[in-house]
């Protein structure tokens, strides 16, 4: 298990131990909303055992996924931009534990102060609107198993650990696709000896693979996220 969000890790002993009063470790539940789309953005959430999905949701209740957010960021972006609510969803991809920060508080000691977390928040927005526009690129041009390998593999490089809970559906969701697609994908997958999937429960065997599996978005968008902390 991640001991720590990287964000916070990597910010001066002094500063995090000032923001330390208003952080509150919590666990996050699978499919929990924790951004309603157009309502008032209320909590920042920091993981670091934890996945969150940022979904776009059309009229004909078709979904997408459009960013995911786990231990190299914040869940709240919308709010540092300064916007209090956002058209999309965010909702739990796989269930752990996160800190959380009160908006209130997030506004008053982080975004309107002279925060070294800014610096790091201005970093990492950039690199998940790369992470955004790389996806619809990528939901668009590339065949739905590299798509598959790369999810997968920003998953697992999150976690920290090889297995975790996954519903197909959910995949199905996150990948904008019907949910026989990504059974015949994830068969795939499967016969190549990258994973094993039983009764809702993912297991990485080969991280290597799913990464030379992967289309070259993954790579990408991982070294966005790593020119953060550099």
């Amino acid at each position: 298990m991640r001991e720590e969000n990287r964000l916070l890790a990597a910010l001066p002993d002094a500063e995090r131990e000032r923001l330390s009063p208003y952080l509150q470790d919590t666990v996050l539940e699978f499919q929990q909303v924790v951004i309603e789309p157009n309502q008032a953005i209320t909590e920042i959430y920091f993981p670091y055992d934890s996945i969150a999905s940022t979904i776009q949701e059309m009229s004909d209740g078709d979904s997408v996924e459009t960013g995911l957010t786990g231990v190299e960021g914040f869940v709240g972006v919308q709010l540092w931009l300064h916007a209090p609510t956002t058209p999309t969803t965010t909702l739990v991809q796989v269930a752990g534990r996160a800190h959380h920060m009160h908006a209130t508080d997030f506004i008053r000691h982080v975004r309107d102060a002279h925060s070294p977390l800014n610096t790091l928040c201005a970093k990492y927005v950039h690199a998940f609107l790369v992470m955004t526009s790389q996806t619809a690129a990528c939901n668009r041009l590339h065949p739905v198993n590299e798509r598959l390998c790369r999810w997968l593999k920003l998953v697992h490089n999150r976690l920290g650990r090889d297995e975790f809970p996954l519903r197909q559906e959910f995949v199905a969701q996150m990948l904008g696709v019907h949910r026989p697609t990504v059974s015949t994908a994830a068969n795939m997958l499967r016969q190549a000896g990258l994973i094993t999937y039983s009764r809702g429960q993912m297991r990485i065997l080969d991280a290597e693979g799913l990464t030379e599996g992967s289309c070259e978005c993954l790579e990408l968008i991982e070294r966005q996220f790593e020119r953060i902390f550099k």
